[in-house]
């Protein structure tokens, strides 16, 4: 038997899966496996090749994390089976593009070595998923148990209202016990502990500590073996936090050193490479290389030190929000009509049209390569000449303006997707934070009046005299207690319909799961007495002020590591990709206009090199003058640069968000678009400054000749 939270209403798991059925279509019911488990049993049918030892250890704790239907044996045969896939698969563009082939033996590679380590991915995810939410189920039991000594009844409390991967374990042994799989409490538990003491050692042994509560008869030792259980796991959750902030500092530095500055240094030297050193480099490995081999390394990189990240807390659950827009649209109020907008179909619009100018220009540009080079015998001569006219300062001055609009096409496109996807979603998100801060101290203030003894309905309206005597009736917690009061007053309604009432509820204007769940607890400590409520609802203050000190000492020590991360993403990063810019090109006008002065040297004064063996050469010819139809045009070498901007800011701002909230797609969403619209405005900004004061050095050179 289940314990009762509130009245006679039982909260067991028949009663959850029950409810949940009522709610899910038929097709969802039944949903069909996840494709890569698919893929593993596919592979393993047709191959049936066995891992070794240590392999088959390793990937057995990563899949008892992942709750796959799949063997260690399984995933090593898809390895293999993709590795050999790929390579016969690259076979005939190995064979026909010979100007790639330095890459492509390297792709079955990079697709093998994905598919094994996908589980211990898939395992990382879900252990912060897990940790998360441990200190939220541990609050969740603690609540419940101070009120109710039934273990089972806490269980399924928290099971209720936990949906990550620990709550999804609770209900699975819960069920188990109902339907007589498991005799006792203890032994569903134990059927989970070994995953869970790979997720959260200490998350265990808070865990332990609870389970000893069948055995305490005493009250206070209760209450106090409550306190350290719910103390333990916060105060562990915050050593783990403060280690995992000194082991940040390395990442940071190769993010800065590696992700930003060495290769940008790089592209600065890559025009002299491809005029001196044309014959032995390929310009197409550049763009290869800074738009997707290094950000995926980097991204790689980052999303492993993000697994790495201890567990803190849940992101609050909006789920239940009736102005939350369904996932993928944006809630347009068009004439007092809510319109559903398709956020990515926008995005894609605004990134097309943004971008028309810089597709035409670079449409022009193939148009006449494409012509020049039906001409084999002039074609060097035409597109030198062609690249020449461009690099002039006056040229690329306007013509950075048409690689200026598809960076910003690019960079709208994202940022309307992701504030779209989750802006309003954030609107909410942050005002029900808000009312989960302040319901811990409203909870304290209406304690400390119901210790008096008097009934909840004066203690309400005294609580209220409180706020609006403080000027703090703007409160979400005082229209809190005022809808209660007057629901209570003029509709006649008890304490639980003044909460609760389907249409009236005080609780419908304040949708936070966290907030519904304790007004229960307290509900149900009302029917006693007025003691026992002032008990009850400080007992919760003090567990909900516990966790938000824990909370606030988080984040005051992941401050200077997001600070820094955010310099990097807003400043540095846009910062030296636009000086890098326009140097690349500055090198470039440079080189020609020295190539010109010295052949204008040697056409006056008849000068020349000779070597050894008798070989005369000109000044103006070894500069690379020659040469520059091997550079790249200008406005494409700005837009390999702008792209990879793009996609450091995009990188930088997930690593962040990252770091401050876990997997939290809300605010990635919105992180990334606010920093990559600073971003995209101080590069444009130091882009064309940078280009405007290189422009004006070149009549002082010419002055000069």
């Amino acid at each position: 038997m289940l314990g009762k939270i509130f009245g006679k209403k039982r909260y067991n798991v028949q009663e959850i899966e029950r409810k949940a059925k009522e709610h899910v279509p038929e097709k969802v019911k039944k949903p069909k496996r996840p494709k890569f488990e698919r893929a593993c049993n596919f592979a393993r049918e047709k191959l049936n090749l066995k891992a070794s030892k240590g392999m088959r250890e390793k990937l057995r704790k990563s899949i008892l994390m992942i709750d796959l239907d799949i063997t260690p044996d399984g995933v090593f045969s898809l390895t293999v089976l993709t590795l050999l896939v790929l390579l016969v698969a690259i076979i005939p563009f190995f064979i026909l593009m010979g100007g790639i082939n330095l890459l492509l033996p390297f792709l079955p590679f990079i697709g093998a070595y994905f598919i094994y380590t996908y589980p211990g991915y898939l395992a990382a995810v879900t252990k912060i998923r897990a940790a998360d939410e441990t200190v939220k189920v541990i609050l969740y039991m603690v609540i419940y148990l101070r009120f109710n000594p039934h273990l089972e009844g806490a269980l399924s409390f928290a099971a209720e209202h936990c949906r990550g991967p620990i709550g999804k374990d609770f209900r699975e042994f819960l069920w188990g016990i109902q339907s007589g799989q498991y005799l006792t409490v203890n032994q569903a538990i134990s059927t989970k502990m070994e995953k869970w003491l790979i997720w959260d050692k200490e998350f265990v042994e808070s865990m332990n500590l609870l389970l000893s509560m069948t055995r305490i008869g005493d009250e206070e030792v209760r209450k106090r073996t409550l306190t350290k259980a719910l103390s333990y796991i916060l105060t562990s959750t915050y050593e783990k936090m403060k280690e995992y902030t000194r082991n940040l500092r390395s990442p940071i530095t190769i993010i800065h050193s590696m992700g930003i500055t060495f290769p940008l240094m790089g592209l600065v030297m890559f025009p002299m490479i491809s005029i001196f050193l044309h014959d032995q480099f390929n310009p197409l490995y550049l763009v290869i290389g800074y738009t997707v081999i290094l950000p995926s390394i980097l991204y790689f990189y980052l999303k492993r030190t993000i697994s790495k990240r201890p567990g803190a807390f849940t992101a609050p659950d909006i789920s239940e929000h009736p102005d939350v827009p369904p996932e993928g649209k944006y809630r347009l109020k068009l004439f007092s009509k809510k319109i559903l907008v398709p956020v990515l179909i926008i995005a894609l619009i605004v990134m097309f049209y943004s971008s028309i100018p810089g597709l035409a220009h670079f449409f022009s540009l193939a148009s006449n390569y494409i012509t020049f080079k039906q001409d084999s015998d002039t074609f060097s001569e035409n597109w030198k000449e062609f690249l020449s006219n461009q690099y002039k300062p006056d040229v690329l001055f306007k013509l950075t303006f048409y690689s200026l609009s598809i960076i910003w096409g690019i960079a709208l496109g994202t940022i309307v997707y992701c504030l779209g996807m989750s802006q309003q979603r954030l609107k909410i998100r942050n005002e029900i934070k808000e009312i989960e801060n302040e319901f811990q101290i409203a909870l304290f203030n209406l304690a400390d009046v119901l210790s008096s003894g008097i009934p909840i309905e004066t203690a309400l309206e005294e609580v209220s005299i409180k706020y609006k005597r403080s000027k703090m009736d703007d409160s979400p917690m005082y229209k809190f207690f005022i809808d209660m009061l007057r629901n209570m007053k003029n509709m006649g309604m008890t304490f639980e319909r003044a909460v609760f009432d389907r249409n009236y509820g005080a609780i419908i204007r304040f949708p936070s799961k966290l907030v519904q769940d304790i007004m229960k607890i307290i509900v149900s400590a009302s029917r006693k007495s007025s003691v026992i409520l002032s008990v009850a609802t400080r007992s919760i203050s003090d567990f909900l002020s516990k966790t938000k000190n824990i909370e606030s000492l988080l984040k005051q020590m992941l401050e200077e590591i997001s600070s820094s991360l955010k310099l990097q993403a807003v400043f540095i990063a846009p910062f030296i990709c636009a000086i890098v810019a326009s140097i690349g090109t500055f090198i470039v006008e440079l080189l020609q206009k020295v190539a010109e002065y010295l052949a204008s040297i040697e056409e006056s004064f008849n000068m020349g090199g000779t070597f050894i063996h008798g070989g005369t050469v000109k000044f103006g010819e070894t500069l690379g003058l020659i040469n520059i139809e091997q550079v790249m045009p200008p406005t494409f070498f700005q837009l390999v640069i702008g792209i990879y901007m793009i996609e450091i800011v995009i990188i930088l701002s997930y690593f962040l968000n990252g770091i401050r909230n876990g997997f939290d797609k809300t605010t990635r969403n919105v992180l990334i678009g606010k920093t990559l619209l600073t971003s995209l405005l101080l590069y444009s900004i130091l882009l064309i400054i940078s280009l405007y004061l290189t422009k004006g050095l070149f009549p002082m050179f010419e002055g000069g000749i």
